[in-house]
């Protein structure tokens, strides 16, 4: 058995064949797009309606990276710190995120601090109710809240720059429970909040 490596002469036809297939495929695709029909300002108006965000797992999905925007890279206990923040994070959101991560992120009122746990946790605190876990029914509702505090991750995670896996724990409007711990990840509605499995 003879052990080829790149580059080696019985390969650079194959590869020059395989270059040649390329740029004529580059080619054409390039014509197309050229000729595909649209005026200028027409492009111009459907990349406008567009949203600005790079790949998704598929149309719709609350997953989103803003294209050329850089993240915020403080560490979470300077988010909590600096004054502004939250409100930075709520115009982010506002003007980028999807539908659930705009109506999660509305009920946000302030950083309630940070803590290091299992994972590092930034705290906020929100309007949402007060569930009385022990009540009957009370399920739905601490699901509801779950997956709210996922859209939450997720928007943030589209914000800053994780530099090490972490979470978000949302508060509710007494300040003693969590409405929702989820695992900051541009995936986290769909992971379930989870950290695992990255």
């Amino acid at each position: 058995m003879e052990i080829k490596y790149v580059g080696s002469k019985s390969k650079n036809n194959e590869s020059a064949l395989g270059c040649g297939v390329f740029l004529v495929v580059a080619l054409i695709l390039g014509v197309a797009t050229q000729c595909g029909g649209q005026d200028s300002g027409s492009d111009t108006a459907s990349t406008a309606a567009k949203p600005s965000a790079t790949a998704s797992i598929k149309t719709g999905s609350p997953t989103h990276a803003v294209r050329g925007r850089k993240k915020v890279t403080m560490r979470l206990a300077e988010i909590v710190e600096t004054p502004g923040t939250l409100a930075q994070f709520k115009k982010f959101v506002a003007e980028h995120g999807t539908v659930e991560q705009k109506q999660a992120v509305k009920h946000l009122t302030k950083w309630r601090g940070y803590s290091r746990k299992v994972y590092p946790a930034i705290e906020v605190a929100s309007d949402y109710p007060t569930v009385d876990y022990e009540a009957v029914g009370a399920s739905d509702a601490v699901i509801a809240l779950e997956k709210q505090s996922q859209y939450i991750a997720e928007a943030f995670a589209a914000w800053w720059q994780t530099d090490e896996l972490s979470v978000i724990q949302v508060f509710d409007r007494g300040g003693k429970y969590t409405a929702g711990t989820s695992c900051i990840r541009t995936d986290s509605a769909k992971a379930d909040g989870s950290c695992l499995n990255l």
